[in-house]
């Protein structure tokens, strides 16, 4: 695996962990199917998502031309970010959602070993920078070479974003298809949940029993991942004080 292959990232932030919260439903499909999804950049909600790639280039001809790439290319959004109550109810608007737990080192293999022939040109990883404006944000894709033989430069353009999201402490999965061969909005590859996850965590707001039938459902599914409940709004235990 290339040191290129990891973007923006050192030797140590390869095996620190990152985290993403999925709905109930899509983490049970996670564990059944062992595969994890990518998405092409047009269904996340910033517009300025793939705003590089999207846009028209002027040739040395003066001609105009657009980057086949721009719809050849998904992405899977995690955090460096432990957990916040934004991040709960934003992602877990029903209060029952799932925290997923590995390592930019461990999510890029998963993908590597799904791409047979060059993954290295096709999968990366790597650190979200955030411009203070968009003015910024224009500088910093100017200077992206999108003709890069190596493949980084269709990466990179995935990899900033403005100043407002800056919260999200985002590490992007990125997978580069053939140009004008990707006609589906998603991007499936097969994982191995006991491998690559290192721990499960339940919103601090889930229904009790419901966790207790959700861990029961995760080992009828061959699952040995250490569960565990957030605590984000539990008491500290022996908070007392004093009378004056």
């Amino acid at each position: 695996m290339n040191s290129s292959n990891y973007i923006g990232l050192t030797e140590v932030d390869l095996d620190q962990p990152i985290y993403r919260i999925f709905s109930l439903e899509r983490f049970f499909q996670v564990l059944d199917k062992k595969q994890l999804t990518l998405v092409k950049p047009h269904l996340w909600d910033d517009p300025f998502e793939n705003v590089l790639l999207k846009s028209e280039f002027k040739t040395a001809s003066n001609e105009t031309a657009v980057f086949e790439a721009h719809d050849s290319v998904y992405g899977q959004c995690w955090t460096q970010h432990a957990e916040s109550d934004a991040m709960w109810r934003i992602y877990s608007p029903h209060k029952n959602g799932v925290r997923l737990q590995t390592t930019p080192r461990k999510l890029l293999a998963a993908l590597q070993t799904n791409i047979h022939e060059h993954s290295e040109l096709y999968c990366f990883i790597g650190k979200v920078i955030y411009a203070a404006n968009e003015n910024h944000l224009k500088e910093f894709l100017q200077e992206i070479n999108l003709t890069a033989t190596d493949g980084t430069g269709i990466a990179q353009s995935l990899l900033y974003k403005r100043k407002e999201f800056e919260h999200e402490q985002e590490i992007r999965l990125i997978y580069s298809g053939s140009d004008g061969k990707c006609p589906n909005n998603i991007f499936n590859f097969s994982i191995e949940p006991n491998t690559l996850f290192d721990s499960i965590m339940f919103d601090p707001r889930i229904d009790e029993s419901l966790r207790k039938a959700c861990t029961a459902a995760i080992q009828n599914l061959s699952c040995n991942i250490k569960t565990e409940k957030s605590n984000l709004y539990d008491l500290p235990n022996g908070f007392s004080f004093n009378l004056h």
